[in-house]
């Protein structure tokens, strides 16, 4: 008695007390390896790693599998059959941390112009407006007079958006107007560079600013535009959304008000929607994000009825417009949900993890999801949101386009869509972009660390027909899922907000 058999490889040897102390021994490696690996996740969070070092370790510890490439349809376990509307048993998104409100104050006017590249930034945009592609020269117009959609104020110079098509390059005047509607100060030749978008030198005592094909022009309503100041001190948002411009007759209430909802889970909360058309049912429910003050819409003047250039005009002034007031904003269309693959990681959450500063925007790769109806003219029934949603009703998925591919000579970033520091851009067209300030560059994402989940139509303008042999070349289809875990979060979010508009 007092003796425990202890058995090993068939032999009964009796060894007191062993088991005893075995436990005692394993029970003290397993507390010794969870102190070290709390102990390791608090040095890592609290040390000084580049962003490409913290991409390493993320990758190493957190990589999930990426999406199985296969054509079968969804199971039933998968999200198609989600739980029922507003319950969520999981309720693993973490919530924002609240924060403070930014301050408004505003940085002191320089009393020196800009200086970009060692040398005075309007001298610097005038040499590289001589050596760019007029992507538009087909639809510029050299002589119709200005018209200006927007004008901002920044600490060191003023910028204007101008809404008719001019050559890159295209002489324009600055004009300074006082409070009084006089010109303050003497014109000042400038060129058209970016794309829509006029720079000008700082003046004392503006309230307007004007842009004219010569200096004797008269000034106007339609050639000039109150100044919109853009000197903040802290950043009044940390991610916004720029929306390119909302067209055509399709009812867009429910992709708007699921495109909203979706970000605003992704951490966004400022949206700066660019309209050219809509009807007044999808207007009713932009108009209820704007009085909470989530929206802000920018009209796309009749001027210009190219739709390209309408939409290099919201990428130019969208730009223009965040500049100071949020550090990143999204470039996307209404049907493109930018999502990070790990989904208990938010967009805002991942964009606060960089601390590699030359980078200048994040790309996110497309990945087409094949939507085949187009959204009910109006909101009926809960049951309808669950069944025709396009975030729960579309899977079938292509594989990620990526930077690189023989597909992607003429498209640089392969369709991707960017998030943009806007303090760090010069230059951008719909999908990439294409001018830094000196120094800054692009982070193209590896699909498993994010990408687009492109929600699009297939029969407009023949898309899938015209473009499904090129799509195949990318990779297999699969059908994929939207996030379970922020899924039930937007329905609910998405029902709350159609009822409280619509009923």
């Amino acid at each position: 008695m007092g003796k425990e058999t202890y058995f090993d490889v068939g032999e009964n040897v009796e060894k007191p007390n062993i088991i005893k102390q075995s436990m005692l021994s394993r029970g003290a490696a397993i507390s010794l390896a969870i102190f070290c690996f709390v102990s390791f996740l608090f040095l890592f969070s609290k040390s000084g790693c580049s962003f490409q070092d913290q991409y390493q370790y993320g990758i190493s510890l957190i990589q999930l599998p990426y999406f199985a490439n296969t054509t079968e349809k969804p199971s039933q376990s998968a999200n198609i059959s989600d739980p029922p509307p507003f319950q969520d048993p999981q309720n693993n998104i973490v919530p924002l941390t609240p924060r403070p409100p930014p301050s408004k104050d505003e940085v002191i006017d320089s009393g020196d112009d800009e200086v970009v590249g060692g040398e005075n930034a309007m001298s610097y945009f005038r040499k590289l407006s001589g050596s760019t592609q007029n992507f538009l020269s087909g639809r510029s117009n050299t002589g119709q007079a200005m018209q200006v959609l927007a004008a901002y104020s920044y600490k060191d110079h003023f910028s204007a958006t101008i809404s008719i098509p001019k050559k890159i390059g295209s002489i324009a005047f600055c004009r300074y107007i006082g409070a009084n509607g006089t010109e303050v100060a003497e014109p000042v030749e400038s060129r058209v560079y970016p794309l829509f978008v006029v720079y000008c030198s700082r003046r004392n005592n503006v309230a307007k600013l004007g842009v004219t094909n010569d200096k004797s022009e008269p000034i106007t309503e339609a050639n000039s535009a109150l100044l919109i100041r853009r000197k903040f001190k802290e950043y009044q948002h940390h991610v916004s959304f720029c929306l390119a411009p909302v067209y055509g007759k399709e009812p867009k209430w429910l992709h708007f008000v699921e495109l909203v909802e979706h970000y605003k889970l992704q951490g966004v909360n400022k949206f700066f929607i660019y309209i050219r058309e809509i009807g007044d049912y999808d207007k009713k429910m932009i108009d209820s994000y704007v009085k909470s003050g989530e929206v802000e819409i920018v009209n796309i003047p009749g001027t210009n009825s190219d739709v390209i250039a309408q939409q290099m005009m919201g990428v130019a002034d969208c730009l223009l417009r965040s500049r100071t007031y949020s550090k990143w904003s999204i470039f996307a269309d209404i049907d493109e949900r930018l999502i990070m693959t790990d989904d208990r990681m938010t967009i805002d959450g991942f964009m606060r993890s960089i601390t590699d500063e030359s980078i200048g925007s994040v790309a996110f790769p497309q990945r087409w999801i094949m939507k085949r109806e187009h959204i009910p003219e109006k909101f009926e029934s809960d049951q309808q949101v669950i069944e025709k949603m396009p975030t729960r009703a579309w899977h079938e998925t292509t594989s990620a386009a990526l930077k690189g591919h023989p597909l992607c000579q003429e498209q640089v970033s392969c369709w991707a869509k960017d998030l943009v520091h806007n303090e760090k851009a010069i230059r951008m067209l719909v999908h990439e972009v294409v001018e830094f300030y000196p120094g800054f560059r692009e982070l193209f994402l590896d699909p498993s660390i994010g990408y687009i989940r492109h929600y699009r139509d297939v029969k407009m303008q023949s898309w899938e027909a015209n473009n499904v042999a090129n799509l195949r070349k990318f990779g297999p289809f699969s059908n994929t899922t939207y996030p379970n875990s922020i899924g039930t979060k937007l329905l609910k979010n998405v029902l709350n907000r159609l009822h409280r508009v619509y009923d």
